[in-house]
């Protein structure tokens, strides 16, 4: 296969692609909460060679096929594969839309992961706030308040 262009791979994803910070309740955890990042792109089926391609450029990730609207969905969420893979790719080959602002705000939610400040109340509702931040989902947004406002009890 021909090396490809890594700005190509950052364009594709500034089209396609999407960093989420899912938030969710959690009773087994000592906050009460579960911080869940993504970094992750959706082709439909007849575009799987697109969504191989970018597996195969990261070296990283899951590929998971989704019946309901006949696409492929590309996803990382280990946070070794996001510190060492995909956090690097977008530092050295930026973003240039408004998703460079989601992706600021991914790597702080990471950062803060890193320091395992989301083990506690005061991190989650941190990251909470950094996630609103990301959402343009009115439902999205008003959980994530209502969370944020749970967590200062």
């Amino acid at each position: 296969m021909d090396k490809i262009n890594p700005y190509y791979i950052t364009g594709f994803v500034e089209g396609e692609g999407s960093f989420y910070v899912g938030v969710l309740p959690r009773a087994k955890n000592n906050s009460k909460w579960e911080i869940r990042p993504s970094f992750s792109l959706s082709q439909n089926i007849r575009s799987a060679n697109l969504v191989y391609l970018m597996k195969d450029f990261f070296c990283c990730g899951t590929i998971r096929v989704s019946k309901r609207d006949n696409t492929l969905k590309y996803e990382v969420r280990d946070l070794i594969s996001l510190n060492q893979t995909i956090l690097p790719h977008f530092c050295k080959y930026p973003l240039k839309g408004e998703k460079q602002k989601d992706f600021e705000a991914f790597e702080k939610i990471i950062f803060i992961m890193n320091e395992k400040r989301h083990l506690d109340k005061n991190g989650v509702r941190e990251i909470a706030k950094i996630a609103r931040s990301m959402s343009r989902n009115p439902k999205r947004i008003k959980f994530l308040d209502h969370a944020t406002t749970l967590l200062k009890e």
